[in-house]
């Protein structure tokens, strides 16, 4: 075997490989850049009124350099345009296929349905594709006219499968079966490998919670609740925000604090001030992971309400911090959390029943067992991953 410091990795995504836009492709392209450095080649977007479009640069980022390419440049403010991302990134990806290609890497890491389609006649020989989830992602879309492409969508993705060389999934085994099911036999069971989601476990870790309060300037004697991610309908915010009014009855001196930011954000707020909780339900936006991490220290207890989810990052990062956990039965959720061991697990999304899990929750003793969650530590995830996907 080659050594790998002769080999490189391209990663073609629709992010700016930093901060925007935030959510679970982010999340994994940063700990690819955590594990392989200026090994990978990037492609994406830019909020940065500096950087060159359309053209391959160098470009720092959080002090390393890579070779950057930027399909386009968005306002890091804006996290919905009147064209959708999926539409975007496919036609622009296509626009400037002869310049991208002028890197010359075969071995190249997608993780967005919409990308595979656009590089299948581009000629890689080693693409690996990782499933952030397995739901249809014109199903989940936030715009409208969504469902009437779904079909038509599905079947230009999973044709285009067939070009991949690695495939892998980040969700549970149901979830895992329902897509090759919906694949049509496109996909295989034994095609696809699991591979969950990594987390920054030397950022994510038990800490102080008096120090951690101290830092985010946090009153010492009241209850904490938190949420991460992204604020989206997907997350369940309005199913969270409703429980913990419920909760607060029981557990008035408390307060919630919701990390993230979206295209929700102003919903959320409406929602929090029409439900009178304005001074317990505080939007705090989104935050870099080490002031994440803080906040998560300095809590009693993280809920999630999410819909569907592939592996959960977010989930994974709050009980790597220790933290136990009361969380709506999505994919993965059983997998991260252990019954009454580190939180709980709502099969229902019924908000009284959520409310009193919440309150059995807070009594379960911290720092509660995570050492499930260190396993996919990005410490592991170079050599996890090229056992798999061995680059050319």
């Amino acid at each position: 075997m080659m050594d790998f410091d002769s080999k490189r990795i391209l990663i073609i995504d629709f992010c700016n490989f930093d901060d925007y836009q935030i959510g679970g492709h982010l999340s994994m392209a940063k700990n690819l850049m955590s594990a392989f450095g200026d090994r990978l080649a990037l492609v994406g977007v830019t909020t940065d009124n500096n950087d060159k479009i359309g053209t391959w640069f160098k470009k720092s980022i959080n002090g390393i350099i890579y070779d950057f390419f930027a399909l386009a440049r968005f306002d890091i403010k804006k996290t919905k345009h009147f064209l959708p991302d999926r539409l975007m990134s496919y036609v622009l990806i296509r626009y400037y296929k002869k310049k991208i290609l002028d890197i010359n890497i075969q071995n190249v890491f997608v993780q967005r349905h919409e990308i595979l389609p656009a590089i299948n006649r581009f000629g890689f020989k080693n693409i690996c594709f990782c499933f952030p989830g397995l739901e249809s992602p014109l199903k989940i879309s936030k715009y409208w006219f969504s469902k009437y492409i779904e079909n038509h969508f599905n079947k230009l993705f999973f044709s285009s499968v067939r070009n991949v060389k690695t495939i892998l999934a980040s969700g549970d085994e149901d979830s895992i079966l329902e897509m090759v099911r919906r694949s049509n036999g496109n996909i295989f069971r034994g095609d696809i490998l699991k591979f969950p989601t990594r987390i920054n476990t030397d950022v994510f870790k038990p800490l102080d919670r008096n120090e951690t309060r101290k830092k985010l300037n946090i009153e010492s004697n009241k209850i904490i609740v938190v949420t991460t991610g992204r604020l989206t309908k997907l997350k369940g915010w309005e199913f969270m925000v409703d429980a913990y009014s419920l909760f607060r009855k029981e557990i008035p001196e408390s307060l919630f604090y919701i990390v993230g930011d979206g295209e929700d954000y102003q919903l959320v707020q409406d929602h929090i001030n029409a439900k009178g909780l304005k001074n317990n339900v505080i939007l705090v936006g989104g935050k870099k992971l080490l002031e994440v991490s803080f906040f998560l220290n300095a809590s009693d207890l993280f809920i999630m309400g999410s819909y569907k989810e592939g592996w959960s990052t977010s989930l994974s990062e709050a009980i790597a911090c220790g933290i136990p956990s009361c969380v709506t039965n999505f994919s993965s959720a059983k997998d991260i959390v252990l019954e009454g061991i580190n939180g709980h697990v709502i099969n229902d999304r019924n908000i009284n029943l959520f409310a009193e899990s919440m309150t059995k929750a807070i009594k379960i003793r911290r720092p509660v067992y995570n050492e499930n969650v260190r396993t996919f530590s990005v410490d592991n995830l170079k050599e996890d991953l090229l056992k798999i996907w061995p680059l050319i």
